[in-house]
């Protein structure tokens, strides 16, 4: 069935009598369609997708009553088809009540994007006292189960688990509220596909929301939303329906019937409807914190009882906010209560302005009014968004470019960077739809999407002000124009596999594009398969044009695929953390980290791993299983101990756990420490009892390995310096527009590294003068400070570096080299203060730059578009790389000076790349190594110049020498040749030279040249006959030599040097007989 065919049916078909398209339909629509369409069932669903139903939903109507009288129970609901609208692609659009859509624009507001916004935030911290946290970073870079932040709870996990740091502010929020930065385009919430496809989806959103930590709780959280759904946004009580969770017998959970009993104080009972596990039952994943939900739901149209479009994807009947009552954890091994109640909410920004501007299209309101005005400029498409003449392709055009160019803006912004792997994959994704919408439906040329990144920053830079951070919106633009410029190249490599792909379909007699072809070009190429299916019509594939259920299987395939790395584990479990609360066992003092000695401690708990259980001792477990290699199959840490104090350092900010032995002072029992970290105010030593049995109560000897933490410290301190240096050589100096921030460190015992923000890859000379000052300032001994102060006193201080988006306490440890935290705070706003390096931090560090002894850069790499990676080794390991060099470098001048001839400069060149290749694979100082490989480069580059002229020198003398011969083997009336030529060992082509010189000269003559090379270990015999000859080469070949290979003109083979009289002697005797 066509599609035409397909929209007059429907058009003809009473859905609005409540009856449902047939079984055959709905699967015609889903071919056509995917998932998209499941859910048919009423006309409004119908003019989501069809260009002849311009059905309108402009204005409210009242339920009919004609003809029979409905059953109890059941409404029979206006005929949106008799009400016109302004647009309907994807979705209604367009204004309540008018036909245009031009009317849109130029109205004033009552209820702007940015009054929504602040209304909401206002109503929850001035009236009731919740906190203003500020949204969190897009980019989780510190969370390895996130791709990005898509949901407002996310920056609360820890708070919701009971891992919160007890001393941390974060632990003393009772509530919280903000509009958090959220990305839904990767993993198990993704929406990218859908963005311009309808009205209401988004890769990019605000989530409006409010929390409590074990504070208040439904009574509050229901009645909250209700003062500001109707007292202070004003929407009509009769539009707005409520849903509860009703319960799962299967899990053992009961309905929520409290939740429901309060609703029932503000509304009737036929707007309180139960929900089931699906819609009303909220989990952040496979694993983590979960629990019931209650919906609001507002029907756009009124006058009616819209009950039973609940939850139907009805898009005149939209859910605007969810309260999540987070009563539960999910673990791999089942579900089970939290210790402390919270709640977590969340509103789209967009959705809820969509219904206050009276407007029937996210799209429509005016935070994206800009957006579209940019792109209309920049693209120079003749109609802006907002004509009814702009094409059907173009509106999904200008959604998917506005969205996706929020997204990137924002995402680039909190650190995020395109990639070809994880979320930086998705981010080039990202860029490549949108280019590829605009290119295609707009006519946008190369470049137009990095110019519309100004109107973001315009836009969400009120409430979001690091977009307008300096240099950040020009960053940006350089990012995305470079990625714009790759994809241009890309997409010709793309046509060549759709191309392909086509051929594929008709070799094998189909009729449409495979689906595994289409899912390969949306993914690699980033084609969306949208753009497939137009390419495929126009290459005359028959409807639907793609497989769209083989594509569908692999996109669902790739969205539920995870690895390991994404699962939330940790050593110590929610619920032990509560046990542990709960027995009265006090958080761990752990001020002795910064003390390098050992201290006592007493025994507070024991956890055996084996099966997750506090036991009161502990004895050596046995030794696990070994594979073949020999390697411990299953988990090698046993258990972990819990002390009421530790100088032991826990896992933290990059830099890697102590180890060392707990143990008690008659070495009566011993524990191995193998790492260390920290859940819920609880420090956890990790490892393995090794003899004796530990009990909970017993007095401790807690022993740091020191000399390893020397190194750790050592490669903690060089990270704070050489961030320092990268800012003086890469940025202060040269007045870049570009800031160079850290982007992150893994900081262990044997090496650092340090991910830094660098729009361009250094110099070798800039890495050799980062290095040149980091030494310098190692060799002045510069004292390392740490004071803890406020954190308001300590952000003062001008130059101080801190990571974006991380969250300190206050007060917080302030780490300044070379000055005094007390003389920096006596005048923070020195322009001298920027000369030191100053940082935010909390690990362990050397008393002062002299114990560093000495550093080197040995790598320095491209994380990332945009981020650099430089792997910094210090101490004996330094010192090593740079005597290895040292070693590595004479070594190449002793190769160098070698003399050579035109017989062994291959050999000279040989054993030259061999060290090149070793000092390539050597661990060595960067910016040394670059330079002598690029010295190295041009002298093999010479050699193979002068090889050039001594070959050519060589051939000259060898075919003079073969003249020479072939004139006296003329004049004597030879008719062969034998001779012994070693003046340029035995090389193939000067023998070659010498024989054709002899044949130049002796036409008939008959040539077996020999030719030895002692030192080389090398014999060569040559043989070379004029056609016709009653003799073969190769006969003559193999006689002197036993083998040969060749045929009857030409011949030769190797022979051992000292068997060269011998073979002369054969040859001879051969040719004579």
């Amino acid at each position: 069935m066509s599609t035409k065919d397909l929209n007059d049916k429907l058009k003809a078909t009473p859905f609005m009598e409540g009856f449902a398209p047939s079984k055959a339909d709905e699967d015609a629509l889903q071919k056509l369609f995917g998932g998209n369409m499941k859910a048919l069932n009423w006309a409004a669903r119908m003019a989501s997708y069809y260009k002849v139903e311009r059905a309108a939903f402009s204005t409210a109507a009242a339920p009919q009553k004609e003809g029979k009288k409905e059953k109890k129970g059941k409404e029979k609901h206006a005929d949106p088809t008799k009400i016109p609208m302004a647009r309907s692609i994807g979705g209604g659009e367009g204004l309540l009540g008018n036909a245009s859509i031009e009317a849109v624009r130029g109205r004033k507001l009552e209820w702007t994007y940015d009054k929504v916004r602040q209304q909401f935030v206002d109503f929850f911290l001035k009236e009731k006292k919740l906190t203003f946290v500020p949204s969190s970073p897009t980019v989780p870079l510190d969370d390895p189960t996130l791709l990005f932040t898509n949901a407002g709870m996310n920056q609360f996990k820890n708070i919701f688990l009971g891992t919160v740091d007890p001393s941390s502010d974060a632990a003393k929020w009772k509530g919280a509220a903000n509009s958090q930065k959220c990305v839904r385009a990767g993993g198990k919430h993704n929406d990218l596909d859908d963005v311009g496809r309808d009205t209401y989806h988004h890769t990019f959103f605000e989530m409006l929301g409010n929390w409590s930590f074990g504070d208040y709780f439904k009574e509050e959280a229901i009645a909250w939303s209700w003062k500001l759904m109707t007292e202070v946004y004003k929407l009509p009580k009769d539009q707005l329906y409520v849903t509860y969770f009703e319960g799962n017998k299967k899990q053992g959970l009961e309905p929520d019937l409290e939740s429901k009993a309060i609703w029932g104080k503000y509304l009737p009972d036929s707007q309180i409807l139960p929900g089931d596990m699906t819609d009303n039952f909220w989990e952040m994943g496979d694993i983590g914190p979960c629990g019931p939900c209650s919906e609001i739901h507002y029907d756009r149209l009124g006058g009616r009882n819209a009950a039973d479009l609940v939850n139907k994807d009805d898009p005149l009947v939209l859910e605007l906010w969810n309260l999540v009552f987070m009563t539960h954890m999910r673990t791999e091994k089942g579900l089970f209560e939290l210790p402390a109640k919270h709640v977590d909410t969340g509103m789209g920004l967009e959705r809820i302005s969509s219904v206050l501007q009276g407007v029937l299209s996210n799209y429509d309101t005016d935070g994206w009014w800009g957006l579209f005005d940019a792109i209309h400029k920049e693209s120079g498409y003749e109609h802006g968004y907002h004509s009814s003449k702009c094409s059907e392709d173009a509106v999904v055009a200008y959604r998917v470019v506005a969205d996706h160019v929020r997204t990137v803006t924002i995402t680039l912004t909190d650190g995020g960077m395109p990639d070809n792997v994880g979320r930086g994959f998705v981010l080039r994704r990202i860029i490549r739809r949108a280019v590829r919408f605009g290119k295609e439906f707009l006519g946008a040329p190369v470049g137009f999407m990095s110019r519309v990144v100004p109107a973001v920053a315009e836009s969400l830079g009120v409430f979001f002000p690091e977009l307008n951070a300096k240099g950040n919106v020009e960053r940006i633009q350089t990012i995305v124009l470079d990625e714009e410029k790759a994809f241009d190249k890309t997409w010709q490599t793309g046509l060549k596999h759709f191309q392909m792909a086509v051929a594929n379909m008709k070799k094998a007699k189909k009729s449409v594009i495979a689906g595994d072809d289409a899912f390969v070009l949306h993914d690699r190429y980033g084609f969306p398969v949208d753009l497939t299916v137009l390419m495929a019509e126009k290459a005359a594939c028959k409807s639907p044009f793609v497989d769209l259920d083989g594509f569908n299987k692999l996109m669902n395939e790739q969205k539920n695929r995870k690895s390991d790395g994404m699962k939330l584990k940790m050593f110590l479990e929610t619920n032990q953390i509560d046990e542990l609360q709960k027995g009265g066992v006090p958080a761990t003092d752990d001020a002795a980290k910064y003390e390098w000695t050992p201290s006592n401690g007493k025994v507070l708990a024991l956890l055996r791993k084996s099966d997750d259980k506090l036991v009161q001792e502990l004895e050596p477990a046995a030794a696990p299983a070994q594979d073949k290699k020999g390697k411990a199959k299953g988990a090698v840490d046993t258990m972990c101990l819990i002390a009421d104090k530790t100088p032991f350092y826990y896992e933290s900010g990059g830099q890697i756990w102590d180890t060392g032995v707990i143990a008690a002072a008659d070495g009566s029992w011993e524990v191995e420490v193998t790492k260390v970290q920290y859940f819920g105010g609880y420090i956890c030593h990790i490892g393995n009892v090794k003899k004796g049995t530990v009990k909970v109560g017993q007095e401790a000897v807690m022993k740091v390995d020191y000399a390893r933490r020397l190194n750790v410290g050592a490669n903690h301190t060089v990270t704070h310096q050489l961030n320092f240096c990268l800012r003086d050589v890469l940025e202060y100096s040269k007045n870049s527009p570009f800031p160079v921030n850290q982007k992150g460190s893994a900081v262990e015992d044997h090496r650092m590294t340090f991910d830094f923000s660098c729009n361009e890859k250094p110099t070798t000379e800039e890495v050799a003068a980062a290095e040149a000052l980091l030494n310098q300032h190692i060799a002045e001994k510069r004292v390392v400070h740490s004071k803890v102060v406020p954190l308001a006193d300590a952000a003062k201080i001008k130059g101080i570096r801190m990571m974006f988006g991380e969250k300190y306490p206050d007060p917080v440890r302030v780490v300044s080299i070379g000055r005094s935290v007390e003389d920096l705070l006596a005048d923070p706003e020195n322009n001298e203060c920027k000369t030191y390096s100053v940082e935010f931090c909390g690990g362990t560090h050397v008393k002062d730059l002299g114990d560093i002894e000495k550093a080197c850069i040995i790598g320095e790499d491209a994380l990332m578009k945009g981020v650099r990676r430089m792997t910094v080794v210090t101490r004996a390991a330094a010192q090593k790389a740079y005597e290895t060099f040292d070693t590595m470098s004479k070594k190449y001048e002793e190769l160098k000076a070698v003399p050579h001839t035109a017989a062994t400069i291959d050999d000279k060149i040989k054993s030259i790349s061999v060290h090149s290749k070793l000092i390539g694979e050597s661990t060595l100082p960067i910016a040394k190594k670059a330079g002598l490989q690029k010295q190295i480069d041009a002298d093999i580059k010479g050699l193979h110049g002068e090889k050039k002229k001594l070959v050519q020198k060589m051939k000259a003398e060898a075919l003079a020498k073969g003249v020479e011969i072939g004139k006296a083997s003329k004049e004597a009336g030879a008719t062969f040749v034998v001779e012994s030529v070693n003046t340029w060992g035995a090389d193939r082509e000067a023998l070659q030279e010498v024989c054709t010189g002899i044949q130049k000269e002796n036409k008939g003559c008959m040539v077996f040249l020999a030719a030895a090379d002692a030192a080389k270990g090398k014999g060569l015999a040559m043989c070379v006959v004029p056609k016709g000859a009653s003799k073969s080469a190769v006969d003559w070949v193999k006689a002197a030599c036993v083998k040969g290979g060749g045929n009857a003109e030409k011949a030769q083979t190797g022979f051992a040097p000292a068997d060269e009289a011998k073979v002369v002697d054969l040859a001879k005797k051969w040719v004579s007989a």
